[in-house]
């Protein structure tokens, strides 16, 4: 359980484990790399977040996550859709799962 506390130091807690916070993270990178079959991807702060929560959470390299980030707004569409999923896949190695 989480406590998000605000500087008049009242504290809320928060219902998530560490790893549905995980499973949402790589939900939204599955969303991205869905919308990227259809062309490039808007880089938003909500991606960056996810990708930033993701690689804390794996530690190690960072290359992975760098690699998606970069691939999702590439304009070309086949070495777009080969990048976000190797790199996908080996965000999912990283953080010792396997992708479903």
């Amino acid at each position: 359980m989480f406590l998000l506390c605000s500087r008049s130091a009242s504290c809320v807690a928060m219902g998530f484990a560490a790893e549905q916070l995980r499973d949402k993270a790589l939900a939204a990178l599955e969303e991205a790399a869905e919308q990227s079959r259809r062309g490039a991807v808007e880089r938003t702060k909500a991606l960056a977040f996810a990708l930033a929560y993701l690689r804390a959470f794996a530690g190690g390299e960072r290359g992975m996550f760098v690699w998606f980030w970069r691939s999702v707004a590439d304009s070309n569409d086949i070495g777009r859709s080969q990048n976000v999923n190797a790199s996908l896949n080996g965000i999912y190695r990283a953080l010792g799962l396997a992708r479903p």
